[in-house]
């Protein structure tokens, strides 16, 4: 499965239209004014942050890792 920075962006249009979700409402749902907002997430245009990655996951009903590509980074101290 192609992501698009970090978003898997055909399972996240996929699961919003199986649950007859529309930008508008999805953008609600997350707090965002303009369903622009959120349809740059689902682009891949933007990353989102971890808050608004587990807010998508809960509402659509997957685990995060289904719908976004996280890279994390051990911090190292010395």
């Amino acid at each position: 499965m192609k992501d698009n920075n970090g978003v898997f962006t055909e399972r996240l249009k996929d699961a919003r239209k199986i649950n007859r979700i529309s930008f508008r409402k999805m953008a609600k749902m997350l707090g965002y004014k303009s369903p622009s907002s959120y349809m740059y997430i689902e682009r891949g245009d933007v990353q989102p942050t971890i808050e608004t990655i587990n807010k998508i996951s809960e509402i659509l009903g997957q685990p995060v890792e289904y719908f976004f590509k996280l890279n994390v980074q051990e911090s190292q101290t010395k």
